[in-house]
């Protein structure tokens, strides 16, 4: 059938990792695209990959990305972010994610992350997180599968 009736459209799934440490602060990364801009935060994770189970992608992008090894995972959000234009749309499925080694190695050859840090909430306030999920960030207890609509940010 042509393109006109099925036409491609920017769909994401994409698998995140809420990881804290023992100061209850979050694990965020640093992406900058296509060196593009000053970059932003993000929980670490990916996307999925056709066939892929959420919870196999996490486990993959976590020891890609950042060689950590998930121990635990509990999936506690759904993420939902669509361009106004039409162009893309983000799904992100968030796990409360345990890590046998809370310390991060970041993956040289991964080009598109900058830099990682643990940070408090006071300090996520102030950065540029995408999709914005602040207000989820700031809780300290979770229940399973919140939905999170996130106003979408262009780049």
């Amino acid at each position: 059938m042509s393109s006109i009736f099925f036409p491609k459209k920017g769909l994401r799934v994409r698998v995140a990792a809420l990881i804290r440490n023992s100061k209850s602060e979050t694990l965020l990364i640093q992406q900058k695209k296509r060196g593009k801009g000053p970059g932003y935060w993000l929980l670490p994770g990916g996307g999925v990959e056709f066939g892929e189970s959420a919870e196999a992608a996490l486990k993959r992008e976590l020891m890609e990305e950042l060689s950590l090894e998930a121990t635990s995972m509990d999936f506690i959000a759904f993420n939902e972010s669509i361009d106004p234009m039409g162009k893309r749309h983000l799904v992100q499925l968030i796990f409360l994610t345990k890590v046998k080694d809370s310390v991060p190695s970041l993956n040289q050859n991964e080009k598109a992350i900058t830099g990682y840090g643990y940070f408090n909430f006071k300090e996520i306030l102030g950065m540029d997180v995408r999709p914005n999920s602040k207000e989820f960030l700031k809780k300290k207890s979770f229940q399973t599968g919140e939905y999170i609509k996130s106003i979408w940010v262009d780049e």
